[in-house]
């Protein structure tokens, strides 16, 4: 049905282009000359690229997180092929249990702990102690874009990069200012402010940017804050070397409404706040080009939660300190070879404070820290051979040695041959993922272990392959599709054996095989449409948030030249929703729970007054609609997601 829609729309696109040229003899002497030819931008994903390890790359522009009204990170991905995400609320993650955090083919499950990273400008974000992810302090207001893999990058990004999401802060690139600010309100006292501001001089470049956004929520308790501000300072030093410095702060809270049918928590909101820099020294010359970076990420969270059995309030309170230190250098030698070489240092943990309304229940642990000291190099020779092909081998390896666990090796091989619109790929790699601080609480401060019994748990590893094909049979036109294969194994659990103590243990083992299809094609100058099918068969069944199918359609039209109507449906299969870390036999109040199969339309409506081509072109007045059909659909059992939800704002950009 949906795709007769769009079979649809573009009669109607046909009929519009069809009447345009009188239209434009019409407006031939107004003050405004329009451009012939108005390109709308891609729907849902920029643009896919092979990298040199012969891996697929999506990337998503900040305009298209624009065209979805995306309020948060999870709002910008949850269109992307291969993701899948988790949420409670309209505004706000809540960041405790099961909440809303990301997920990349049935990976990033785990609580505590993560399997895939998330970074932003290259460093890792996520809590030092728990090593989980935080949605709230990764905002989406001041973005470039954002780089989705969804395989495995063990060279690049080493522990716990089953897959990656890096975001990409903005930075004025050309002399001149640029400013923008959106104003959005919507139902369930739903607003959002943003204001960016960048200009660049000669040397000298910033941009400036905060934002606040919230809800009154769908349903009660179901309500959130985020408020985050940044910056970002830019100076070249000489030709070919450049300093910059970006620092960011964020303050939010979000509320658990609970379960459908049981009365809201008695007490159950999760805050966070953090502090991020990054100071970066990056060269660029003929042959080579790199970086020395440095980053601190200091957050805080109060989790404040409800014991109902000992009718007490309680607190978990966590401050966590990320710093490291990574160096990268990339060589062009001759003849098309390229040598990449690196160094990272990473440093996280923190400290952690149960605070019972009842002392004598309260339990602390001082501050525990783990690192990472990590060497990779990687190496990629382009061989030119007849008729035009290109092939392309690469390999790459990283030594890692950690400050408790064992050290790991982690190999990765591709092979690319490539044509003038065709590029054939394949690509191995051995990736790990080490257990966190959270062990050294659970067996020192709950369990009341001894002499670090934690530290003989070996890491979480992954085999990866995959094979795919990229083509670009013509301009504005890509395919791709792509088969894969990943093997996992020392999987941690928990486990409570009768007669107690519990731990953690490397038991359980699994396996994914998938396919994975893209399609961005403009038929039209004023017409993008993007489809994307993932198929998952993991076994065993029951591994969580691992759906048979994720389908993502969607499709940007501009008409009578100053209109553009953005339409995005997500469909996805029933999925099984659990914590794997507390799936075993024993473990206490551990379930494995279903929710049903969605498909979930949105659209957005904007007007373009300014110029095409011109300063203001992406100022736009909006009306956007989330679940437009009014479908009942739910992330997680007992959390349906909202009805039919309607907002409307400027952006003003100059």
């Amino acid at each position: 049905m949906h795709i007769q829609r769009f079979g649809l729309l573009s009669v109607l696109t046909l009929l519009i282009n069809a009447s345009l040229p009188a239209a434009e003899k019409a407006a031939k002497d107004t003050v405004y000359v329009l451009p012939k030819v108005i390109f709308v931008e891609n729907a849902i994903v920029d643009e896919t690229l092979i990298r040199d390890n012969a891996t697929l790359l999506i990337r998503v522009s900040e305009q298209q997180i624009r065209d979805l009204n995306a309020l948060d990170l999870p709002s910008a991905l949850r269109r992307v092929p291969g993701v899948t995400i988790s949420r409670y609320n309209l505004v706000g993650s809540y960041g405790g249990a099961e909440g809303g955090t990301i997920y990349i083919r049935g990976m990033g499950a785990e609580r505590p702990g993560a399997s895939i990273q998330t970074l932003v400008d290259g460093v890792p974000k996520f809590v030092g102690v728990w090593t989980h992810p935080l949605m709230d302090v990764l905002s989406v207001d001041r973005l470039e874009r954002i780089d989705i893999y969804n395989s495995p990058q063990p060279v690049l990004w080493g522990n716990m990069s089953l897959g990656a999401v890096n975001l990409v802060t903005r930075r004025m690139r050309e002399a001149g200012q640029r400013t923008d600010l959106t104003m959005l309100g919507g139902q369930d006292n739903t607003y959002n402010f943003v204001f960016n501001h960048g200009a660049r001089s000669g040397a000298f470049d910033y941009y400036l940017g905060a934002s606040v956004k919230g809800s009154q929520g769908h349903r009660p308790q179901a309500d959130g804050q985020l408020r985050s501000y940044w910056g970002r300072l830019g100076y070249s030093l000489a030709e070919g070397w450049d300093l910059s410095l970006i620092a960011s702060s964020s303050d939010n809270w979000a509320d658990d409404p609970g379960p459908v049918g049981s009365p809201p928590p008695k007490r159950a909101r999760f805050n966070t706040g953090d502090a991020t820099f990054n100071l970066t020294l990056s060269n660029t010359a003929e042959n080579r080009n790199g970086y020395i970076r440095y980053y601190l990420d200091d957050g805080k969270i109060n989790w404040e939660q409800w014991n109902t059995a000992g009718n007490e309030w309680f607190n978990t309170r966590t401050d966590y300190l990320n710093q490291g230190l990574r160096v990268q250098e990339i060589f062009s030698l001759e003849p098309s070879t390229e040598l990449t070489v690196g160094f990272d240092y990473d440093s996280y943990g923190g400290k952690a404070f149960e605070e019972h309304q009842n002392p004598a229940n309260s339990l602390r642990m001082p501050v525990k820290d783990f690192s990472n000291t990590a060497a990779y190099v990687s190496l990629e020779h382009a061989f030119r051979l007849n008729a035009g092909l290109t092939l392309s081998p690469s390999a790459g390896i990283r030594v890692n040695h950690h400050s408790v666990f064992a050290g790991q090796t982690a190999p990765e091989a591709g092979l690319s041959l490539a044509g003038e619109h065709w590029n054939l790929y394949g690509n191995y790699s051995h990736a790990f993922n080490y257990a966190g601080v959270y062990t050294a609480w659970f067996y020192n401060i709950t369990w009341h272990y001894q002499n670090e019994a934690y530290s003989s748990l070996k890491p979480e590893r992954l085999d990866h392959y995959e094979l795919g094909l990229k083509l670009t049979p013509a301009a504005r036109t890509g395919i791709d599709i792509g088969i894969f294969y990943d093997r996992g194994r020392d999987k941690i659990r928990f486990i409570a054996p009768p007669p107690p103590p519990p731990s953690f243990a490397n038991i359980d083992r699994y396996h994914i095989f998938g396919m994975q299809t893209l399609l961005s094609f403009s038929p039209l100058e004023r017409l993008a449409l993007f489809t994307g099918l993932t198929l998952l068969n993991p076994s065993p069944e029951k591994l969580p948030q691992a759906p048979d199918y994720t389908f993502t359609l969607g499709g940007n039209l501009r008409f009578m030249r100053y209109f553009q109507i953005s339409l995005d449906l997500e469909a996805q299969a029933d999925k099984y929703v659990t914590n794997p870390r507390f799936t075993n036999v024993g473990a206490a109040g551990a379930t494995v729970a279903r929710t049903g199969s969605y498909a979930v339309l949105n659209g957005k409506l904007s007007y373009y007054p300014g110029r095409p081509g011109g300063r203001g072109r992406n100022s736009q007045f909006f009306l956007a609609v989330e679940n437009l059909t009014d479908t009942d659909y739910e992330y997680l059992p007992g959390y349906p997601m909202p009805g039919t939800t309607v907002f409307a704002g400027v952006t003003l950009d100059y």
